[in-house]
Formats: C-alpha cells, sequence, structure tokens
C-alpha cells in the first residue's frame, strides 16, 4: 500500500555561506529520499526553511551594522535560490521562522505545554556582561568547553565535542564583542518539564533500535539513561519568537516577559508542523493527511549537532501538542562532512562554496562524489583530488562507461522488438535483485549502499561487454551480437531507472537520447521485466550517443 511521507530538513540559519557539509549531510540526503519515494508512488511533502532566529543571525547582524530581519531577508532569498535554481531540491513548500504563520503555530505550541502542565517558572543563571550592562546569551559567550578543552566553546554548545553545555558550565567565559570576562546572573524563565516525559520518551524510542542507525539510537538513549533535566526555553533576547504573555494566566507570568522571546532551540523544529500547516493553507490542500492516520512515514534530515532536538525533544512536544499526530520514524543524522580533515571555517577561508563547486561541475558529479564520502556513519572530508579521482575513476569510467559503450555499440537495432523470453535468467535476476536492494537501502536512508548497488549493475554489465567481445561480435557473429546487445541493453534501462533519485540530470539524458518520457515511476515488484521491456520497445537507438558524464581535467581542479 502507498505511504503519505513526510520529510522534515533541517532549517539552515541565514547567518553565511552554505558550504558541502550543508549538502553531504542533510539536504542531499533528503532529495535523494523525496525523489525516490515519489518514484515508487509515494504521496510526499518535504518542507523545510530558513531558521531565523537565535544568535547567530544577531551576531551576523551586528558585524554588517544591519538590522536581524535586513540579513534575514537577504540570506533567505540567496538560500531560497540556491536550492530551488542551482540544486533543484524537492522541495514542497521552504519558507522561515519570523513568517507570522510560524510564529503563531509555536506560540500554540508554548500554550499547550503550558496548559498540560508541562512548563514551570523558575530562576536561570544567565551569562551577564558588566562592561556592556547586557545579559549574552549563545554565541555571544565563548570559552574552554568542560568536555574536551576546546578554547572557543560557545556558551550552549561546543562546536568541537558537539556536547550540549548549560549556563554555567564553560570555564573562563568572555563575552564575544568585548573580549571581556562575563559572571552569572539570575533571571526568571519558563522551563519545559523534560522529567515529566521521561517514560513516554523511553516507550517511544526503545523499540527504533532495529529502525534507527546504531549510533544514533546509543546517543539518544543514553540521554535518556542520564535522566532528562529541565530545560529553560525563554531567554533575554530581543530576537526571537515574542511568548504570548497575553494568553498567560497571570500567576503564570514571568518578570519582564514582555522583552523575554522564546529561545530558538524551542521554535526551529516546530517549523515541521508550521511549514505542512502553511503549505497546506497556501496550496488549499489537506496537511494533515501527513500527519494523522495510517500509512505515514515520518524522516528526517540533520547533521549530528542536532540529534537529541530531534530524537527528543520533537518527539516529546508532539505527544503533548496532540497525542493523535505522528511521531517521527527515521532520524537520519549524518556526522560531519570536514574538508581534507579540517573544519569548515568561513573566518579561516576553509569553504567549498556549494554554489560555486555545483556551477563549475554539474550537480550530479558533486551529488555523486558526496554521496560517495557521505558521513552516514562516521566523519569524512571533502578532498579536491578525491573528487577528481572518484569522478573520473568510478562515475565517468564504470556507469558512465558502460552506458556510454552499449549506446555506442547498439546504434542501429530499431528493428529489433524486445521479448522477455529473449533475456537471460541471470541477467533478469541482475536486474530484479538490484531493484529490490534499492528500494529496500533507500527506504532505510542507506545511500552509500543504494549508490553500490548501481554500481554494482554497471560492474556487472561491463563484465559481460567484455566477457563476450561484443565488438567482434558486431563483426562475425550478428545473431549472438543481437542476443547480447538485448541483455546489454535491460541493464541500461534498469540503470536509467536506479540513478534517477541520485543523479537525475544523467538519468534525463539518458531517456532523451533513447527519444522516451523519462518515468515518472519505477517498476513494481515482480514486475520489473515487463515494464522495462515496454519502454525499450519504445526506446530509438539511432543517434549517435554522448557521454553521460565528462572527466574532471587537472587544471579544473
Amino acid at each position: 500500500m502507498k505511504k503519505k511521507v513526510f520529510i522534515g530538513v533541517a532549517w539552515p540559519y541565514v547567518n553565511g555561506i552554505l558550504h558541502v557539509g550543508h549538502l553531504a549531510g542533510y539536504l542531499l540526503p533528503a532529495d535523494i529520499c523525496a525523489r525516490y519515494n515519489k518514484l515508487v508512488g509515494n504521496k510526499v511533502l518535504m518542507a523545510s526553511g530558513s531558521d531565523c532566529f537565535g544568535t547567530p543571525i544577531t551576531v551576523e547582524a551586528d558585524k554588517k551594522k544591519k538590522q536581524p530581519k535586513e540579513v534575514v531577508a537577504e540570506y533567505h532569498k540567496r538560500d531560497s535560490q540556491l536550492f530551488k535554481k542551482t540544486l533543484h531540491l524537492s522541495y514542497d513548500i521552504y519558507t522561515k521562522t519570523d513568517h507570522p504563520h510560524h510564529i503563531k503555530v509555536v506560540q500554540e505550541v508554548f500554550l499547550k505545554l503550558l496548559e498540560k502542565g508541562l512548563l514551570f517558572i523558575n530562576e536561570a543563571d544567565e551569562y551577564y556582561s558588566p562592561s556592556e550592562k547586557r545579559f549574552l546569551p549563545d554565541r555571544y559567550v565563548v570559552g574552554q568547553c568542560p568536555h574536551c578543552g576546546f578554547s572557543d566553546a560557545r556558551s550552549d554548545q561546543c562546536d568541537n565535542c558537539g556536547k550540549l553545555l548549560e549556563q554555567g558550565e564553560l570555564k573562563n567565559p568572555r563575552s564575544n564583542l568585548s573580549k571581556t570576562p562575563v559572571v552569572l546572573k539570575k533571571s526568571k524563565h519558563y522551563f519545559i518539564d523534560w522529567p515529566k516525559l521521561q517514560n513516554r520518551i523511553e516507550t517511544y524510542v526503545k523499540p527504533k533500535k532495529d529502525q534507527w542507525k546504531t549510533w544514533v539510537y546509543n546517543e539518544t538513549m543514553g540521554w535518556l539513561k542520564e535522566g532528562l533535566k529541565p530545560r529553560a526555553t525563554t531567554r533575554n533576547i530581543d530576537w526571537g519568537v515574542p511568548i504570548p504573555y497575553k494568553k498567560i494566566p497571570k500567576n503564570m507570568l514571568i518578570e519582564d516577559v514582555k522583552n523575554k522571546r522564546l529561545y530558538v532551540w524551542f521554535d526551529a523544529v516546530i517549523g515541521y508542523l508550521s511549514a505542512s500547516k502553511l503549505w497546506g493553507k497556501t496550496n488549499k490542500k489537506n496537511w494533515k493527511e501527513f500527519w494523522y492516520g495510517k500509512n505515514l512515514k515520518h524522516y528526517y534530515f540533520m547533521g549530528k549537532d542536532n540529534l537529541v532536538f530531534h530524537t527528543i525533544f520533537w518527539p516529546g512536544k508532539l505527544m503533548i501538542y496532540d497525542p493523535k499526530i505522528h511521531l517521527p520514524d527515521v532520524p537520519s543524522i549524518n556526522m560531519f562532512l570536514d574538508f581534507d580533515k579540517k573544519k569548515f571555517s568561513k573566518s579561516r577561508g576553509v569553504i567549498v562554496d556549494i554554489k560555486e563547486i555545483v556551477e563549475k561541475f554539474g550537480n550530479d558529479r558533486v551529488r555523486f562524489y558526496l554521496t560517495f564520502i557521505m558521513p552516514e556513519l562516521k566523519d569524512s572530508s571533502f578532498i579536491w583530488l578525491d573528487f577528481q579521482k572518484k569522478v573520473n575513476g568510478i562515475l565517468v569510467a564504470n556507469l558512465g562507461n558502460f552506458i556510454h559503450r552499449v549506446l555506442s555499440l547498439g546504434r542501429g537495432l530499431d528493428k529489433e522488438k524486445f521479448d522477455e523470453i529473449a533475456f537471460d535468467r541471470e541477467v533478469k535476476k541482475q536486474v530484479t535483485d538490484s531493484f529490490g536492494k534499492a528500494k529496500d537501502l533507500l527506504d532505510r536512508c542507506q545511500f552509500r549502499n543504494y549508490l553500490s548497488t548501481v554500481l554494482d549493475l554497471s560492474t556487472y554489465g561491463n563484465s559481460l561487454v567484455d566477457k563476450e567481445q561484443v565488438w567482434t561480435l558486431k563483426k562475425n557473429d550478428k545473431d549472438r551480437f543481437i542476443k547480447i546487445m538485448k541483455q546489454l541493453y535491460l541493464i541500461v534501462i534498469s540503470l536509467g531507472y536506479l540513478m534517477l533519485p541520485l543523479l537525475p540530470e544523467g538519468g534525463d539524458r539518458l531517456f532523451k537520447t533513447l527519444k522516451v518520457k523519462t518515468p515518472d515511476l519505477w517498476p513494481e515488484k515482480n514486475k520489473e521485466i515487463p515494464a522495462l521491456t515496454k519502454i525499450l520497445n519504445k526506446a530509438s537507438f539511432k543517434d549517435r550517443p554522448q557521454p553521460l558524464f565528462s572527466k574532471i581535467e587537472d587544471e579544473e581542479i
């Protein structure tokens, strides 16, 4: 039975250039997932947007001497165009968290937590700068990480080891603006009572052991074994979702409530829900069909620094917001991609800009390499020479070369009819097994193994060309030549289908060469061969083929 699939993609901060680590970490995996699910007939809603609040934006605004909303407008427009016009990502909606609709939904969730007794008032220590006479949140305070010793850890999270930090844990804290020491000062805030949800979240997480990546499951269970702690959901900041204080009972109002805001960690993940609702409203469609009922599947894509927000905090909020709503199924969380074993850093010039690399080398070559090295289970590195080596030695020499060899050798076979009986049992098994493996792996978000499955089929095809010495058969044994070419064409057309989630432009070029429409659907299970035979009988083999993929020359890198 076909599913309704929701794909939630991490919300990038609108404060700087997006690099290939973002593309490999969550943007590309989400796009492959969306394309695949559409190809197998599932109904898909892929949603995300710009994360507009929080200190990354105000820090950037301070640097540029602009208002935060000006920075948001600038970078949101840039990122939206990048995703749509350059990367051609499969977003059904790409919105932003300063949209009035998002703010309204976030406030609704906050009030629901308050109504259900999950919020309480408590004093929190916050960093305060005596020299600047102001509270300093998150990125405005840096110091030494108490876990790994990193000297420039942020006050909320260490970029080096990824540990979340509570106020007061940082050693030798200092203002990131004035570089002067900061102190802790108490202030009243709203806290989420996570201990109350501990048992419910454990009940949700434990059955996921065989569905989630092992490291994702283990890290999530590690948080639960330590015991969830209350977490402040408001901050002394002026750039964020306003607290809906007019709807809060008087006995639950905190001091200076009008000047405090909901913390970005609270509001950003709610964007998945608010974006879905906005999509429904804008397109006059029923957003609830993706969030309520049966035959649903929810995927979430992000980097490892967002793990706990998606495996614990987001499901917990949803449980309280509406007990009937669908909870996340697959948090497809990747490790980090660095640059030649160095962390990407705009300030240090360690950056590979997504727009620049795609405009220079094309989508398919970039998508291929980033999937080949995707940091699914451990951190990996983008290396220019390796990019060239993998593209030239595998994408071009294996996949592209096989398809080009077959199309070149088989020119002029238009009069031949394809029949299932003509295909050897072994070849049919290779093809059907490849579809089966690809579907299973893509269902489980194992993108590197899916790519290996595609390459294994083209490797098999290349070995068949060499084994039969097809170029010799063309001259000396026409009947055998035609028989083998039919086997090879079956493999080629299969690869055309199989590459579409990952290499959509190459797939389109192949089907255009064969003068058939790029398919919207993969063949159904156990019906692969009849479907492929049908499209082969519509194909034309007259045109001189052009290589699907080109090499990267030394001077290009």
